[in-house]
């Protein structure tokens, strides 16, 4: 485990298990940071485990406004989304945040399946990508 952690790190991805001392002390939730800094997310990967909860926070630690939009992550899923983000949904759930600068977002939920989920910000001129990747079996 401390090998993968470590291999993690080293590629700038991070790791659900990375944040288990980080939990909301309200829910016991784990919380899992994704940075948008410098029209770029920070860490590009997350990876979470698929039936865990978890409260997923965009920190938008730039002066200029970002989006994150989850492609097809949160189709049919429900979602709680707080801070001071933007939340935009359609017919198939949430379909982005619009993060202001220093600002940011908490979207809580259950990955329901395991799959590679890619996220953007779809603002004109900010080519920001990442992936969350849930898993099924134990990291």
């Amino acid at each position: 485990m401390r090998l993968q952690i470590l291999t993690a790190a080293l590629l700038g991805v991070c790791v659900l298990n990375c944040f288990d001392s980080d939990v909301d002390a309200d829910s016991s939730v784990p919380m899992v940071k994704i940075s948008a800094r410098a029209r770029t997310f920070i860490p590009e990967v997350v990876f979470l485990k698929m039936r865990r909860p978890v409260a997923l926070v965009i920190e938008n630690e730039d002066v200029e406004l970002h989006a994150f939009v989850p492609l097809l992550l949160f189709q049919g899923v429900n979602v709680q989304v707080t801070g001071n983000g933007a939340p935009e949904f359609n017919e198939t759930g949430l379909a982005r945040v619009l993060i202001p600068p220093k600002g940011h977002a908490e979207i809580r939920f259950t990955p329901p399946a395991a799959g590679h989920f890619f996220y953007i910000c779809d603002l004109p001129g900010h080519q920001m990508r990442g992936e969350i990747i849930v898993t099924g079996d134990s990291l």
